[in-house]
């Protein structure tokens, strides 16, 4: 049954080129106000499931910083970056693989992404367009001359909406973020839809929050980020009023 296990665990990360992609976002429907900057740091881990055995394998830990600024009101620009962290079970499962002389040698990856965010509905209902790159930090097969430029890994294109809830409390939020992940690179293409569930708390959600999530896209994702916002061009706004 273990050997079936692990078995069903490979083909599944072969379809998806040999790793869970980066689900989570730690973000709610809300855009930053034009001039206002926000700053993040992240933690998640992902695990392959073998529904039919209900079995798990720990895939890999992935630590994350980002950057998002308004420019304008409705819209936000975001640059990402996660460092994916392989654990030995990841190298354990492709220990019998035909790639198995190089995937096991596999132990870290980094993503970059580069992500738009357009507000649709006030602060409830918003659309993401990141686009990002998966960069193989150990170039694969160095020994083979037919397989080459493995180091730029694969190409993604992670539509999303975000949908949240409660905003107005301030102190708390939650959002269902529905997506897809479509990418291509040297082991071909792949495509797959996925949804998350994010919540938020703070005292003050415009200056600061806590942010746990769940996700799930045949890989089980979860972690947590810290958020801090700040204005980095000073709203307008009316003049103070003139004593008379």
């Amino acid at each position: 049954m273990k050997t079936l296990s692990i078995l069903l665990i490979s083909v599944s990360l072969l379809l998806t080129g040999c790793f869970a992609p980066v689900n989570l976002s730690y973000e709610s429907a809300k855009t930053l106000n034009k001039g206002q900057a926000e700053v993040q740091g992240s933690w998640s881990q992902y695990y392959a499931m073998n529904d039919s055995t209900y079995q798990t394998a720990r895939l890999n830990n992935n630590f994350g910083a980002s950057f998002a600024y308004g420019i304008a009101d409705n819209y936000t620009l975001k640059f990402r970056y996660e460092y994916m962290n392989f654990s030995p079970m990841f190298r354990d499962i492709f220990g019998d693989s035909d790639f198995s002389s190089d995937l096991s040698k596999l132990t870290t990856m980094s993503y970059f992404e580069l992500s738009n965010k357009i507000k649709l509905v006030k602060n409830n209902f918003s659309v993401g367009l990141p686009v990002g790159l998966y960069v193989y930090n150990k170039t694969l097969f160095a020994n083979d001359s037919t397989r080459t430029g493995l180091g730029l890994g694969w190409f993604c294109f992670d539509p999303k909406f975000y949908i949240s809830f409660f905003r107005k409390t301030k102190i708390f939020e939650l959002t269902v973020i529905p997506k897809a992940h479509v990418m291509f690179g040297y082991f071909g293409f792949y495509g797959q839809l996925g949804v998350s569930l994010g919540m938020a708390f703070s005292s003050n959600l415009d200056r600061w929050s806590i942010r746990p999530e769940i996700g799930y896209d045949k890989f089980l994702s979860f972690g947590v980020a810290g958020c801090y916002n700040f204005n980095i061009i000073k709203p307008k706004g009316d003049p103070p009023p003139v004593d008379r």
